[in-house]
């Protein structure tokens, strides 16, 4: 599979990766939005090959089939948020080795492996990052999930907005930086210019014009500072009560979701 199957084989090591395993990876490892934007076109190609790479990949292999533990595959799917639907992927994979799902132990393990995803820690991490949640967590296990979810979509949209709006300044200073360049080059055309007065009298004008245009650009970027610095400061007073509250940032895994998962190891051991 190349480099991407390379990656997703170490986060998800029991099988081979496929393209659920790929939006798994992208939220516990999201990509800032700083570097998708800064990488640009280059970023969404490395994407739609990656992409392309996966969904051409089966979910388990011949020998993962047949030697499969579907408890510990079910209970591995619902720690990482996959729906119970999922074990028609395995299926599929399994059906060209005729190995067939054992689906009551899948459906136990799945179980089981809710308990993991379903804190109010994870739920943060889906909202934080933006991710889609597609109500996998029920009953109490909704009641932990949804907190977190919805403070983490909260600090997303204060960063979304941040971010507009410093793309917003950044777009501004970079059409200063044209406009004032194109009046210092029609300024100096016009000094050394000694064609008819028709046309250097029109060239003055639009001298003029892109200086009042200038003007306005100008006047419009240190207005919108005081707004970028406010909508900053709105994220990170965000960020900092989410970790007050014992919420993690920046992609890490949280303690508490690592506690629950060290202890369910201990429990198969």
């Amino acid at each position: 599979m190349g480099d991407s199957g390379h990656a997703c084989g170490k986060i998800l090591p029991h099988r081979e990766c496929n393209l659920t395993d790929f939006r798994v990876f992208s939220i516990f490892y999201p990509p800032t939005r700083q570097v998708l934007r800064k990488k640009g076109l280059a970023i969404v190609l490395l994407l739609a090959v990656s992409i392309g790479l996966l969904q051409g990949c089966a979910t388990l292999s011949e020998n993962e089939c047949e030697a499969a533990d579907w408890w510990l595959i079910g209970q591995e799917d619902g720690s990482e948020g996959l729906p119970l639907a999922h074990l028609e992927e395995h299926r599929e994979s399994c059906a060209e080795h005729g190995v067939a799902p054992d689906r009551d132990a899948y459906a136990k393990g799945h179980q089981s492996g809710l308990a993991v995803y379903c804190t109010r820690f994870t739920g943060y991490k889906v909202g934080r990052s933006g991710q889609p949640y597609h109500g996998i967590c029920e009953g109490p296990l909704a009641e932990a999930f949804e907190p977190g979810l919805r403070r983490g979509r909260m600090v997303h949209t204060l960063e979304t907005e941040a971010w507009d709006i410093m793309q917003e300044r950044e777009n501004l200073k970079n059409k200063i930086g044209r406009t004032e360049h194109e009046r210092k080059t029609l300024q100096e055309k016009l000094a050394a210019d000694e064609s008819i007065p028709q046309d250097r009298e029109s060239m003055a004008e639009k001298i003029e014009e892109l200086g009042r245009e200038l003007e306005a650009l100008r006047q419009e970027y240190e207005s919108s500072a005081q707004t970028q610095a406010d909508a900053v400061a709105r994220f990170n007073e965000a960020v900092e009560q989410a970790r007050d509250d014992g919420y993690a940032d920046e992609g890490e895994l949280l303690g508490g979701t690592r506690r629950i998962i060290r202890s369910l190891r201990d429990a198969l051991d």
